[in-house]
């Protein structure tokens, strides 16, 4: 529920417990495969040419909070309620919320930390917000219903600039992806390159005129964060980022900024990964929430890629090692560590107890009991993949339920007829159950799911000992322990 009184801090440290690392998903895959950096090195080389432009100065170093008023005119949106969040790295958290009444809305006066926050009707209609310590009133005109056109903030300068910034950053930075998707593709693949530099260039030059145009703002600091001008140097990339700053964490830019430093200089190798890791950690340690930050970033977006040696490395060296020091890491990253180290091959899983479509209960440690093996299989409706593997499933189903198979499907699905006619349609008779909060619900927190199918294999005894990415993969386990 989304809170209607003051804001609570406890609430932002919540989120620390589940962090997606962006698309790192698809950069430490691609990496696994020794292609990430193929086509973007030969890029990379001609960075040089990229201009950079400097907007930290002594008047906006470091992290400040102030007394900030939010109101504004939101005409169209009239009778909802607008929401405030509060953003850590690409999570947003409600904060607080206000009856949108006679077109208007008014938060009040509320100390904030400088930093991107999000506003909106809902998490799924917002727009991106500045705020900063120097500006202590806000009056937003909201025009539309959608938060992504026709918000403008014209008493606040920095906001001003960051809503027209916004859209031409989108658009510079499509442009560049199918660039390099084209050159990637291209016989001409020298002068595509080319082309791709020059885009670069010449957004970084829009960036710098933004920055000339703002200094000594909140928005010219983000705008200089976002830069890599020393994108080739593994030693020097981080030169323009000061990690005593604790509003790196409200907003994406150090997320991404993480995601661009693997994906240039890991060179898809566990060695590099690990490189990589140590000198994030390094520079990090000048600030223990950012820190901490940056190590639930890396952890959980390891682990969320699929490479769990990595993550344990992190939870091994820096969370439960000295790695750190001295630092003062909170007991909420060590509870993401726990339940991380709770999904690994011979733990123990967390209980999954859901209501069964038909009636009755399902208790995983209950049934597992029950079986030789059990797969726990989260899964959607509108999830193509699952339902292109639905055929498997059922087949591996009929086939091995009778020496001791069990399968329990769980679904994320919010609707719960499209779910129920799914499991109908799929023809699934094993146990099914529903989340019904797609990613939030209790089950796929436990499970840390953020994407399906996902499978886990139990035994008897309750212990995971498989966690493969495709029925097939079970199919072959079986054959080996199901004779």
């Amino acid at each position: 529920m989304v809170p209607s009184g003051k804001f609570d801090p406890m609430k932002i440290k919540v989120l620390m417990s589940v962090i997606l690392f962006g698309s790192l998903l698809a950069v430490l895959t691609a990496c696994g495969n020794g292609n990430a950096t193929s086509s973007s090195i030969a890029v990379d080389t001609a960075a040089t040419s990229i201009p950079f432009t400097n907007g930290i100065t002594d008047k906006n170093k470091g992290s400040i909070s102030g007394n900030v008023r939010i109101h504004g005119s939101a005409a169209s949106l009239n009778g909802k309620r607008m929401v405030l969040y509060s953003t850590y790295g690409r999570i947003n958290q409600a904060i607080d919320s206000v009856a949108i009444q006679n077109g208007t809305f008014d938060f009040g006066e509320k100390k904030l930390d400088n930093g991107i926050y999000m506003l909106g009707p809902s998490e799924n209609n917002v727009s991106s917000i500045l705020i900063s310590a120097k500006e202590s009133d806000l009056n937003f005109n909201i025009s539309s219903m959608r938060m992504d056109v026709g918000v403008q903030c014209a008493n606040s300068p920095e906001n001003d600039a960051w809503l027209k910034y916004l859209p031409k950053e989108a658009l510079a930075l499509k442009q560049i992806k199918d660039l390099r998707i084209a050159a990637a593709k291209s016989p001409m693949k020298a002068e595509m390159e080319k082309q791709v530099v020059a885009k670069e260039a010449e957004f970084a030059k829009y960036q710098g005129e933004m920055i000339a145009a703002n200094p000594n703002t909140f928005f010219s600091k983000v705008l200089t964060w976002k830069q890599e001008p020393n994108r080739t140097d593994i030693q020097q990339y981080w030169s323009n980022i000061d990690f005593s700053d604790a509003s790196l964490i409200h907003g994406t830019v150090l997320s991404e900024r993480i995601q661009n430093f693997m994906r240039g200089f890991s060179k898809g190798q566990e060695s590099g990964f690990i490189e990589c890791i140590g000198i994030v950690a390094e520079k990090a340690r000048t600030d223990d929430t950012v820190l901490e930050f940056v190590l639930n970033q890396m952890l959980v977006g390891f682990y969320e890629s699929g490479m769990e040696n990595i993550s344990t490395y992190i939870i091994d060296n820096y969370i439960h090692g000295d790695a750190c020091g001295d630092a003062d890491l909170s007991n909420i990253i060590k509870s993401t560590a726990e339940s991380i180290q709770k999904l690994s091959i011979g733990a123990t899983p967390p209980n999954i107890q859901l209501d069964a479509l038909g009636g009755g209960k399902i208790d995983l440690m209950n049934m597992v009991k029950q079986k030789k093996y059990t797969l726990v299989m989260f899964w959607s409706s509108w999830c193509e993949h699952c339902k292109g593997e639905a055929p498997e499933v059922k087949q591996a189903y009929d086939q091995w339920k009778a020496k001791g198979f069990e399968i329990v499907g769980v679904s994320v699905d919010t609707q719960v007829s499209a779910w129920e006619a799914a499991v109908k349609d799929r023809g699934f008779v094993f146990p099914n159950g529903c989340g019904k909060k797609l990613w939030d619900s209790k089950a796929a927190k436990d499970y840390r799911v953020t994407r399906t199918p996902a499978f886990f294999l139990v035994d008897n005894g309750g212990k995971i000992v498989l966690k493969p990415k495709s029925i097939r993969e079970v199919n072959a386990y079986l054959m080996q322990h199901l004779k």
